[in-house]
């Protein structure tokens, strides 16, 4: 035991400083032992274990504040129940040779999840808020059994709250209306905002809140998936969150925002709904694992889709590895659109070689008038990697690029809830779909030409590298993952 007196005898109190330092250094093994025994990345096993050495209390409170991954039992229980869900959609399903038959990506989707490619669907691409808002209040003012939302943000501006109204009314005629939105994207969406919604029979709820009682204080988790689901039979799933600058497409005043939706009637929708279903059981613990939920859904037409989830209760990200495998079977062209361009090492690999290789990748990302001072600056970064290889970076001028949308060859075409950083890739729990061909593909290689003549491409020789310019960058480099 160590007694702390100021000098000349005068006391401020005795201090036991040894058990104390003892029980960080215990603490310290045993979380070494278990970053040691969940992997990940190297550099930032190294990271954890440099600072939990070093300072335990402190790598203590921040390993255990950002997780980079998390167990969730309830949700492995959930995927289990679902077991009846999955044999009746292999019903629908063709022979697998067919399945293998589209390209390397139906043999990759089948290994991660054997139901997650749907043949027989009608896939539109909604690239307009307008429209988006318009066509999801139309499919749930007609819904006869339920509705089902989830969403990263969902603010209480005029767009939000007259969403809520349709819901409300929909819930008054005796529809299921069951809502989820993350705790931390929809800070500002408050019980009064929500007690017509509830009064009326409908639910809403917000995912892993702070105070999560298996986890609480978990902030690096997040939901940020996007997904509508209307009586089993048609779903949205895409970019926007519920806003007034998602539903007007304005950046400011006078500016454009750019995302990008898609509509999907057939097989796909039990497949996309699946995701909901374990959400809000992980969230609600409410059973709806029943086949009123699962209404038999027939052919729609003819587009091939795969449904790509992942999320932080994966060992490894799924996203990561359709997003590879699309880029490395890229032939003639890719392009690709992000606001951010934080990727990790193998996607920034990749892209580089597919440009080597005679590949014309063109990356649309967001530019000073609209990016984050920090992801700006580590974008800039990426950007001096990928341009010294033949990529074309091409930023926004004033206008918002929220889209998260990938088209190689002009015929295969991913939208999707991802941004190209590392959040997306392993922290964020996140949805996607792949359209194979199809009218959706042709009309996302007319958007991004419109969108090209919109921004400005990256030059080199313009962009001025000086030391301090370096050394900023990299630092906000290492700081990007955490916004």
């Amino acid at each position: 035991m160590i007694a702390l007196r100021t000098e000349g005898g005068s006391g401020f109190g005795w201090v036991d400083t040894i058990p104390f330092v003892l029980l960080g250094e215990v603490l310290a093994v045993v979380f070494v032992i278990r970053v040691l025994g969940k992997g990940g990345s190297t550099a930032a096993t190294l990271n954890w274990l440099v600072l939990i050495l070093v300072a335990p209390w402190i790598g203590l409170l921040l390993y255990y504040l950002l997780p980079s991954r998390l167990s969730l039992r309830k949700l492995r229980r959930r995927t289990t129940k679902l077991a009846w869900i999955e044999s009746s959609l292999d019903e629908l399903a063709p022979p697998p040779g067919q399945v293998e038959g589209i390209h390397p990506l139906g043999r990759l989707l089948r290994s991660l999840d054997p139901d997650s490619v749907a043949f027989g669907n009608r896939v539109q691409l909604v690239a307009t808020g307008p429209r988006f808002f318009d066509q999801a209040c139309a499919a749930i003012a007609a819904a006869r059994r339920f509705v089902h939302f989830e969403t990263y943000i969902f603010r209480p501006d005029q767009t939000g709250l007259a969403l809520l109204e349709v819901l409300v009314a929909a819930a008054r005629r005796g529809v299921e209306v069951r809502l989820l939105y993350d705790s931390f994207g929809s800070f500002s969406l408050k019980s009064r905002h929500l007690a017509a919604l509830r009064a009326a029979g409908g639910k809403a709820y917000a995912y892993m809140p702070i105070l999560w009682r298996r986890r609480p204080f978990t902030l690096n988790l997040r939901l940020h998936r996007k997904l509508l689901v209307v009586d089993g039979e048609v779903a949205f799933t895409g970019g926007r969150n519920v806003g007034d600058e998602y539903a007007r497409d304005r950046f400011g005043k006078a500016r454009t925002w750019w995302d990008t939706m898609v509509r999907i009637e057939g097989p796909a929708v039990p497949r996309l709904h699946r995701v909901f279903v374990e959400d809000w059981y992980n969230a609600v613990e409410e059973d709806l694992a029943r086949r009123e939920y699962f209404p038999e859904v027939g052919r729609a037409d003819d587009d091939v889709v795969g449904i790509v989830a992942s999320g932080p209760d994966q060992r490894a990200s799924h996203f990561h590895y359709v997003m590879v495998q699309l880029i490395t079977m890229a032939e003639r062209t890719i392009d690709l659109s992000s606001p951010y361009l934080i990727p990790n090492e193998t996607m920034l690999t990749v892209l580089r070689i597919a440009a080597k290789r005679g590949v014309r990748v063109r990356v649309h990302i967001n530019g000073p008038a609209a990016a984050q001072w920090i992801l700006l600056r580590a974008g800039r970064y990426y950007s001096r990697q990928l341009l010294t290889d033949g990529v074309e970076v091409y930023e926004t001028q004033g206008d918002y690029n929220h889209s998260k949308t990938v088209l190689v060859d002009g015929k295969t075409l991913f939208v999707g809830s991802h941004n190209l950083d590392i959040r997306s890739g392993e922290l964020n729990f996140e949805l996607g779909v792949l359209i194979d061909r199809g009218p959706a593909c042709a009309a996302a290689a007319r958007l991004f030409t419109e969108r090209l003549a919109a921004g400005k491409r990256l030059d080199l020789a313009e962009i001025r590298r000086s030391s301090l310019t370096v050394f900023v960058e990299n630092v906000c480099r290492l700081l990007s993952p955490l916004l």
